[in-house]
């Protein structure tokens, strides 16, 4: 039977309309509530890090300030660790051994200090001397836990283990180093910085770049997907790069995944705000801050982006919180965790029950179905249409006679 020409207008018209709300019901639904701020006074924290077993968070920052919070319970404050650094520099970076007994901390005048968690002490790293009073910016484990690398403003890239103690890397460049992440199952670590690209650092510690990247200012590079061999670096201008590491050889990693000569960076152009740093997100995501304050998620098996914490809800949430910027995020669950600014407060985030909303495996089955079903409308046009089966006749040649 056929169907009426009105009647298939207004099939078309829905089906339509179904695909499009389909990017806006992925996007996330969240309710917040604010915690009991680490400290009655505004704190200047500048990094934290998640211990391997979630359950302490290192947090540090200015006047050689660290500090250790419940991963569960962040707000509950008679769980805190105080912890005396006995340093007055600021701190920049922590990092938590893959073991979860120590972390390393990289600070102002060359500070390079260990945190042992089994007694909340701080000690001094062997071989410091060689940093020389250089501020250090960033430090990272590689997946093995037997070597760690620090990052410097001047782009100076040290290697650590107890054995050897710092020793710096041939092939540093001159600008500052602005994240280090490595593979969480291959000793390959990649780096970023703001005007030399971005780095690959070898088992052997052999530091190649990969080319095509020197011309965008990085700000942040995240590993998050161990069954995946890449890493995907974020630049300002809401720029975003996914690099193919090769396992075999990382001086050969490439952010050319078409083999073209170029390497291309996309573009996040749904968003006035800019990346300024990375956080691990559930299930193998990165969260995204952004500036002014709002978070998005980047799922690597997507090479795509999706809305996490929109800057006008952060607003009606609490305008004096939303005037702050996201020191760090982390999750148990999809959309189910918790936001730390750099003054120190607290947010919880969990999924908004009230509203239904997509898992990323759920939009990636609506974007199957909204690339399939075009197919089928033009196949029920073309079969309820006999005007569109005898012009595809002729021009096919099945009318012509023999």
């Amino acid at each position: 039977m056929l169907i009426a020409a009105p009647t298939m207008r207004k099939v078309m018209a829905v089906v339509l309309i179904g695909i499009l709300i389909l990017p806006l019901a992925s996007a996330s639904d969240v309710n917040l509530s604010e915690l009991t701020p680490l400290s009655s006074q505004n704190l200047a924290l500048n990094a934290g890090d998640v211990s391997p077993n979630g359950n302490t968070v290192l947090v540090v920052g200015s006047d050689g300030f660290i500090h250790g919070i419940s991963g569960n319970e962040p707000g509950n404050r008679d769980k805190d660790i105080s912890i005396d650094s006995g340093r007055s520099a600021s701190f920049n970076d922590v990092a938590w051994h893959p073991n979860g007994e120590t972390a390393l901390i990289a600070g102002e005048l060359g500070a390079t200090l260990r945190y042992v968690h089994s007694n909340q002490t701080i000690e001094s790293l062997n071989g410091a001397t060689i940093v020389n009073g250089i501020e250090l910016t960033n430090v990272e484990w590689r997946a093995g836990g037997d070597l760690a690398y620090f990052g410097a403003k001047n782009g100076n890239i040290y290697s650590f283990n107890e054995g050897e103690g710092l020793s710096e890397i041939e092939g540093s460049m001159n600008s500052t180093v602005t994240d280090i992440a490595c593979h969480l199952e291959q000793n390959i670590c990649v780096l970023t910085t703001l005007e030399d690209g971005i780095g690959v650092i070898d088992r052997t510690r052999e530091l190649t770049w990969i080319s095509g990247t020197s011309s965008q200012t990085w700000m942040g590079i995240d590993c998050p997907k161990a069954v995946l061999y890449t890493c995907t670096g974020f630049a300002s201008g809401r720029e975003y790069l996914y690099i193919r590491l090769d396992i075999e050889d990382a001086s050969r990693s490439t952010g050319d995944l078409d083999g073209n000569g170029e390497t291309e960076a996309k573009e996040l152009k749904e968003t006035d705000g800019d990346f300024i740093k990375v956080s691990p997100g559930f299930d193998g995501t990165t969260l995204v801050h952004m500036a002014p304050m709002e978070s998005v998620r980047y799922e690597p098996k997507l090479n795509e982006i999706f809305q996490h914490l929109p800057s006008q809800e952060l607003i009606s949430f609490n305008p004096t919180i939303a005037g702050e910027s996201i020191m760090l995020m982390w999750e148990k669950g999809e959309n189910d965790g918790w936001m730390l600014t750099n003054t120190g407060k607290l947010v919880r985030i969990t999924p908004d029950e009230t509203t239904p909303s997509l898992g990323i495996m759920e939009t990636i089955v609506f974007a199957a179905v909204a690339i399939s079903v075009p197919g089928v409308i033009i196949g029920l046009i073309y079969m309820n249409v006999p005007y569109l089966q005898r012009k595809y006749r002729q021009l096919r040649g099945f009318d012509k006679k023999k």
